[in-house]
């Protein structure tokens, strides 16, 4: 039985990796897949990458890399990976020689100047430490690890390219690609029985071309082309043949062909299916690899394997094929960008990335330890647990994308909320860009700096789920600013009167609290200034429609887009606080404007 597992990887100077990034995956005995989430450009496929050359998936060589390669194309930036792995140790086909690749596994590359003159893996075995590599005794070195991947059950799927993940030819270097291609030559070139068969096989296939052939036109064609042939090469007595391609290369020829609906006579080549059929027969491919492989352990890499499959598909996928893997012992390392391929019910399988201010690479989320936050009433584990269940259909479930997926979150209580903020910061940046001439349309820009800045407007439906989706976002490390109404008038009760106590407690012992009528509300917005904190969170006093001027108790969302077009409309702090411009970068710490980098904005 062979097994492979990752246990840990740190990157540097690769890509968008800058600063040295440290993850960490869960033991086997977690038997949940891994998702590698973040938005675009964030460099889930760079950590990807990584684990690939890591384990030497993607040979690395003097010309494996390039200037491309080093973080910001500056070649002082020399990359920097280094993978822990445990696996068996396997016998290599030789029968002389064992693989294992247990241990570390580090990029070792050489410059000269701006030349990389030579890239390789240095292995070290598992007793090897760390801090000594460097001036690492020859013993620590694991010679078993050269040349190991191939003896280990290692799967790498692109879905993004999924119709060149099952062909199974090679290519112009006679190399395979596909891990289709590359299980399939695995299989034939160890199956005993049917290699005894070789020979055989090789014979009734020669006799029954030539049956073919015999006294054919496509004989006559071929004799002409041997003649020719033979006459070009000054009358060299050359041999011409047309045939099957050679034994083992056979098998990576052939094509998996499909009739549906039961349709026998009239199958058609899978390639010729869209590539949402073909990402469920590579589904099928991938199960069946773990049925055959029943008594290994591998290790499988995914590159968002929801591409081209419609949402339902996605949770099936996700529920049947990557969490049917982890639960008999595969590894599973995927990247995606849909909430339907992930459990929000436990967060130990994983990692979320993000771009820093600096554009860089940062690890914003990849925690294996419990969820642990000290509520009013309660000790919870996960974030998100069946005790919330109702928060989590109401709050969660709608809107885990965006939180999951986003920069930063602002989270307000309605849908009234939604349409006055969006319509606002909107005005704002408008505001902002307005002599800056670089822009050309500042319509669009403006109508598109959410989109563009990756921050998300999330309805929290009450002060109670509030603070759910505050917790939510801290545990995932998503930045917050939370919009919510007072529900006071300014003269009965003012927010600096309870923010400066410092706990609860203390609140309830004072007059404030005490001669209330609406002591739960005090309650309440009291948790909500502590939980989120003062920078973090803006009251409209006493509600939205006061700071608006909408006098109207008729929640009406046409009549409050109406008010909002107005040309009489005019909005100032009470609604649009300077912390809410520093959240959105409109302005920084100090409130001075920010100067805002238009080169890459197509407007």
């Amino acid at each position: 039985m062979s097994e492979i597992r990752i246990n840990a990887i740190s990157v540097e100077n690769y890509r968008s990796f800058k600063d040295r990034q440290e993850f960490v995956f869960p033991e086997a005995s977690y038997k949940k897949p891994v998702a590698i989430v973040g938005y675009n450009n964030c460099g889930k496929t760079n950590l990807l990458n990584a684990i690939l050359y890591g384990l030497q998936v993607n040979f690395v060589s003097k010309d494996t890399f390039s200037q491309d390669d080093f973080h910001n194309r500056n070649m002082d930036n020399i990359p920097f990976i280094q993978l822990h792995a445990t696996s068996t140790r396997e016998r290599k086909f030789d029968g002389d020689k064992y693989a294992c690749l247990t241990g570390y596994h580090r990029l070792s590359m050489f410059i000269d100047g701006e030349e990389i003159e030579g890239s390789k893996i240095e292995s070290l075995n598992g007793l090897a430490q760390i801090q000594g590599w460097d001036g690492a005794p020859k013993d620590d070195i694991n010679y078993e690890a050269f040349g190991a991947t191939r003896y280990f059950n290692i799967f790498y799927i692109n879905f993004h390219k999924i119709k060149e993940e099952i062909n199974t030819n090679k290519t112009s270097w006679g190399n395979l690609r596909s891990f289709l291609a590359k299980h399939i030559k695995k299989i034939v070139d160890s199956d005993v029985p049917m290699n005894d068969k070789k020979a055989v096989f090789e014979e009734e296939v020669q006799a029954s071309t030539d049956k073919v052939l015999e006294d054919s036109e496509l004989n006559r064609f071929i004799s002409l082309i041997k003649k020719n042939y033979s006459s070009n090469l000054r009358n060299d007595d050359c041999s011409v043949s047309f045939g099957l391609p050679n034994y083992h290369d056979i098998f990576l020829k052939m094509l998996f062909k499909v009739g549906l609906n039961g349709d026998v006579e009239n199958q058609v080549p899978i390639s010729h299916f869209g590539d949402g059929y073909i990402s469920m027969f590579v589904m099928a491919v991938v199960q069946s690899i773990s049925e055959f492989n029943d008594n290994d352990k591998c290790l499988f890499l995914f590159e968002e394997p929801e591409s081209f499959l419609h949402e339902n598909h996605q949770e099936y996928f996700y529920k049947t094929v990557l969490c049917g893997l982890a639960e008999n012992d595969h590894q599973v390392i995927y990247t995606t960008h849909s909430d339907k391929m992930i459990d929000p019910f436990d967060t130990k399988g994983l990692i979320r990335l993000e771009i820093n201010e600096n554009n860089q690479t940062v690890k914003k989320y990849n925690s294996l330890d419990d969820f642990d936050v000290i509520s009013e009433d309660e000790v919870t584990g996960e974030p998100i647990n069946y005790s919330k269940y109702n928060e989590f259909i109401k709050t969660i479930e709608p809107n885990l994308n965006k939180i999951l997926f986003s920069k930063k979150v602002i989270l307000v209580e309605g849908p009234n909320d939604v349409l006055v903020y969006k319509y606002a910061i909107k005005q704002k940046v408008l505001e902002f860009i307005a002599i800056d001439d670089t822009i050309g349309n500042k319509e669009r820009y403006a109508d598109t700096f959410m989109n563009f800045e990756n921050i998300a407007i999330v309805c929290h439906h009450g002060k109670a789920t509030a603070n759910y989706l505050i917790e939510l976002c801290k545990h995932f490390q998503v930045d917050y600013f939370v919009i919510n109404d007072w529900d006071f008038e300014a003269d009965e009760l003012s927010i600096d009167a309870i923010s400066g106590f410092l706990t609860l407690d203390l609140l309830k012992e004072d007059a404030i609290y005490t001669e209330s009528d609406k002591k739960a509300m005090i309650t309440t917005n009291y948790n909500l200034i502590k939980n989120a904190g003062l920078d973090k969170i803006h009251f409209n006093i006493k509600k939205l429609e006061s700071v608006i001027g909408y006098d109207s108790n008729d929640k009406s969302s046409l009549a409050i887009w109406e008010l909002l077009n107005t040309n009489g409309f005019s909005f100032d702090e009470n609604l649009f606080p300077k912390s809410l411009e520093i959240f959105l970068g409109l302005k920084d710490d100090t409130q001075e404007e920010v100067v805002v980098d238009n080169n890459d904005l197509p407007f």
